[in-house]
């Protein structure tokens, strides 16, 4: 039980998004549905059985289509990191060759784990991976994707990491926490970050948040999200992950904050790429 829960903690904590050649449905290509015109699809599936153990994987969504190397260059780092960072990226502009490393270790990895808990006894958990990708905002000046990977071996429940970032065109640059807000605004963060949780979690009237929150030491304080805020069309976007502050039944806090409330504490290089989106509201 113990090198499964490794195994699917590890792969969540990496984002493994993965397909395989055993069985292998699904393309990579220019979408012409619901995503906009520079965007590619993502649409693939893996499926296998490994004894009494069902292996699937799905990957879907979509994904920048630029012709900006600088930008697809950065972008494919950020995707390759948030598999673990174990590629060794010979061709930069290359996504697909990014997601089949990653296919191969880990069905690898997954088939010698599901072996070894079948030699120790009767357990033969289904192994799931879903996988979406999403281009959460986009304008002329910056980018934000999300990727949400979702993992279930068996036991209570399955579980689910949220990765998020923008990405400025003109460079690539990525924006968060480190250049969206310097250190005196952080701090006065804590009551728009409050009511945000208050929407979130439907707070009524004479309710306190923090007793729907998972805080250490019976503190107060309410920590900011490790995962770096995104610029969103209205606002900036902000998500908890499982267990960060909250219980599993709570689900993951994300809200978004209106640029009519957040502005004044943005730093001017977040500034310089919302200036569209903020006059459109004046």
């Amino acid at each position: 039980m113990r090198k499964r829960s490794f195994l699917c903690s590890a792969a969540i904590l990496a984002l493994l998004f993965v397909s395989s050649a055993c069985d292998r449905k699904g393309e990579t290509k220019p979408d012409g549905g619901e995503n906009t015109a520079d965007t590619v699809s993502v649409q693939m599936e893996y499926r296998d059985t490994l004894g009494k153990s069902e292996l699937s994987c799905f990957m879907k969504g979509a994904l920048p289509n630029t012709d900006n190397k600088q930008l697809k260059k950065i972008i494919n780092e950020w995707i390759n990191e948030r598999l673990g960072g174990v590629y060794k990226m010979e061709d930069p502009l290359n996504s697909n060759a990014i997601l089949d490393f990653d296919q191969k270790r880990w069905v690898d990895s997954t088939t010698v784990v599901v072996k070894e808990l079948a030699s120790l006894g009767d357990y033969s958990p289904d192994c799931t991976w879903d996988t979406q990708f999403k281009v959460m905002a986009e304008s002329k000046k910056y980018i934000s994707l999300s990727i949400t990977s979702y993992c279930y071996e068996g036991g209570a429940h399955g579980g689910t990491v949220v990765s998020q970032q923008t990405f400025r065109k003109e460079d690539g640059r990525e924006l968060g926490w480190n250049n969206m807000f310097n250190d005196e605004n952080k701090y006065r963060l804590t009551d728009i970050i409050q009511k945000g949780l208050a929407e979130y979690f439907k707070v009524k009237p004479g309710e306190d948040v923090r007793d729907y929150l998972l805080l250490s030491d019976g503190s107060s304080f309410i920590p900011l999200p490790e995962t770096p805020p995104v610029l969103l069309k209205d606002g900036v976007g902000f998500v908890y992950q499982q267990y960060e502050i909250a219980a599993y039944a709570m689900g993951m806090p994300r809200f978004v904050i209106p640029y009519s409330e957040i502005k004044p504490l943005l730093t001017t290089t977040a500034l310089s790429l919302i200036e569209e989106e903020t006059d459109d509201k004046l």
